[in-house]
């Protein structure tokens, strides 16, 4: 495993847990150890009880604001820290799994010998690395997507030398693309939030909770065991998706910059922004359209597939899938080196498409939020004078649009992951029952195979 940190680390501070991602954490045995680690666990007893998991609110008034939607989950939502996350997963980590720190990679070239293809690792420190198998796990930045694509176009596209990857009708998905979303983060303590308003929802309220507005809305979730309030706030440029964003993705933002974007919305918005305190500022990008994420013995997962908005938490649930899925497709003595590209395809068919939805309705979601989507309530301002009837309209317009949001959201409930590793099972299955065509194992040539983890 290579990472690119001098030690492993996490970018960001909150998480969200969602059903999906503790079916698979009680599968693998680390419930009880997450559960632990979380400000509201999931009932451990795998109970349905539905409860609250988000709640949305109009806030973008001096007026006390009121909630318009409520997604209900099986034992509501769960949030903790991510470094929390982390730190459960690498103490299981098993004993044959090395760890090599301050490796970023830079790229990868395929070498051919005698017949065979190995993968030539090349990291920024001048060392390289051979290996069977490549698994990318280095995020929305990949260079292991990077060299995959550039390999492919060069290989397989018309005229590559004529047209740059990036502006190739197919090959140009694997560059990320900025959403016009920017996002202000910090971090509040509950202490101090609780000097100014004792009663904030914010700090007991057992769910995520949104603050919207038109084409800017505010999340807020305890972490920490409840010691913080994360802070995350959203700020839409109208026409600027899919421009090139100006400055680094990540930079210090000032506590003017975010009072001024929220200034004026409701109480509670106004205690929380006065307790801003070494703010940042992060530009949001995605893959929301990658046409493949295996080539060869080289495969992506994660964010280096469909990096996604944060707007339903989803982003690391689907990449804990991507691994589920990955993981034990891999592990599996049957996969034999000569097998390896078969079931790549197998994983690659169950979740890129699949994961390509959520990065959709994550979108979806961010756009209802921000009362921005089509044939939904617009956003449309109530004036401080405004009537009885104005007033009821516009709950009725914002109840059809949260009922429009819960309806989004009910895939995490409707749809599960067992029925994927249930379909890639048997996929796999009826592929082990083929001809053998290799009896060799993963790596065996070489004594190893190598994996491509995280870039931070």
């Amino acid at each position: 495993m290579y990472e690119a940190g001098p030690e492993i680390t996490t970018v960001g501070a909150g998480i969200s847990v969602w059903p999906r991602t503790w079916v698979i954490m009680r599968e693998l045995g680390l419930y009880e150890e997450l559960a632990s680690e979380a400000v509201k666990a999931n009932d451990s007893s795998g109970g349905e009880h539905l409860k609250p998991a988000f709640f949305y609110r109009k806030s973008d008034w001096p007026h006390e604001g009121f909630e318009y939607a409520r997604v209900m989950m099986p034992n509501g939502g769960t949030t903790m820290h991510r470094a929390e996350m982390v730190g459960v997963l690498l103490r299981h980590l098993p004993p044959n799994c090395s760890i090599h720190t301050s490796k970023k990679l830079v790229g990868y070239e395929e070498v051919s010998e005698d017949g065979r293809t190995t993968y030539m690792l090349h990291f920024a420190d001048g060392t390289t690395a051979v290996a069977d198998v490549v698994i990318g796990a280095d995020g929305i930045k990949s260079k292991t997507r990077a060299s995959m694509y550039d390999l492919a176009h060069k290989a397989e596209c018309s005229d590559p030398e004529a047209t740059k990857r990036e502006e190739c009708r197919r090959c140009r998905h694997a560059t990320p693309k900025w959403t016009g979303i920017v996002t202000y983060r910090y971090l509040i303590p509950s202490d101090r939030l609780r000097e100014i308003s004792s009663t904030h929802r914010a700090l007991d309220t057992p769910a995520l909770l949104s603050y919207s507005g038109k084409h800017k809305h505010i999340v807020t979730y305890p972490i920490s065991h409840g010691k913080f309030v994360n802070f995350v706030g959203f700020v839409t440029q109208e026409g600027a998706e899919g421009a090139t964003y100006p400055h680094k993705w990540v930079i210090d933002a000032t506590r003017e910059e975010v009072v001024s974007h929220y200034s004026g919305w409701e109480p509670e918005v106004e205690q929380m922004l006065r307790c801003v305190e070494n703010p940042t500022v992060w530009a949001i990008h995605v893959l929301d359209s990658l046409p493949f994420s295996v080539r060869g013995r080289v495969a992506l997962m994660g964010d280096a597939v469909h990096a996604m908005t944060p707007h339903i938490g989803s982003g690391g649930g689907q990449a804990i899938e991507d691994a589920f899925i990955l993981g034990r497709l891999l592990a599996d003595p049957r996969t034999t080196l000569a097998r390896v590209e078969d079931v790549l395809r197998i994983y690659q068919d169950i979740r890129l498409q699949f994961g390509l939805g959520v990065v959709h309705r994550s979108d979806k979601v961010g756009r209802m939020c921000e009362f921005d989507y089509p044939r939904l309530y617009d956003g449309a301002s109530v004036p401080a004078s405004c009537k009885e009837d104005d007033l009821d309209l516009t709950k009725e317009r914002l109840g059809e649009l949260g009922r429009a949001i819960e309806d989004v959201w009910s895939w995490q409930v409707k749809e599960h992951v067992e029925d994927q590793w249930d379909e890639a099972k048997s996929r796999f299955e009826a592929l082990c029952s083929e001809k053998q065509r290799d009896t060799s194992t993963v790596g065996k040539a070489k004594n190893y195979w190598s994996r491509v983890c995280p870039i931070m």
